[in-house]
C-alpha cells in the first residue's frame, strides 16, 4: 500500500499522516538522507547503511519508488548492470523538510 492510499487513517484527510508514511521505515529517513548528496548505486546504498540487508534494501526502495519520491535507472550496458537510485522532484522537495527534522531532533536530543 502506497501513502496515498492511506488518505483517511483517522476518517479525514491529514497530509501529516501521507508525509509520516513516506518517510516512516527503519531505512527509508537514511536512505533519503544518502540521496540527498548524490545519486547513488544500489551497492553503495547498501554499503552505506550498516546492519541493512538485501531484502530490507529493496524494500525500502521499493516503497519510496512507489511512493514517487525516489526513482530508478537502470544501465544495461555495463557488466554486472548498474542501477542508480535518485530522488524524484517530489523527493527534492522534501530535503529541506528531512533537514529541519534533523535539526529538530538534535535540539530534542541535546534538550532530554
Amino acid at each position: 500500500m502506497d501513502a496515498v492510499d492511506s488518505l483517511t487513517k483517522h476518517n479525514e484527510v491529514c497530509p501529516l499522516d501521507i508525509t509520516i508514511k513516506i518517510i516512516d521505515g527503519k531505512w527509508k529517513s537514511i536512505i533519503l538522507c544518502r540521496l540527498m548528496t548524490k545519486d547513488l548505486r544500489y551497492s553503495e546504498l547498501l554499503g552505506s547503511l550498516s546492519g541493512c540487508n538485501r531484502r530490507m534494501l529493496s524494500l525500502q526502495l521499493a516503497a519510496l519508488i512507489r511512493d514517487h519520491v525516489v526513482y530508478k535507472t537502470i544501465n544495461a550496458t555495463c557488466v554486472p548492470i548498474e542501477t542508480t537510485y535518485h530522488l524524484t522532484n517530489l523527493g527534492s522537495s522534501l530535503v529541506p523538510l528531512i533537514k529541519e527534522m534533523d535539526i529538530w531532533g538534535e535540539m530534542y536530543l541535546n534538550t532530554i
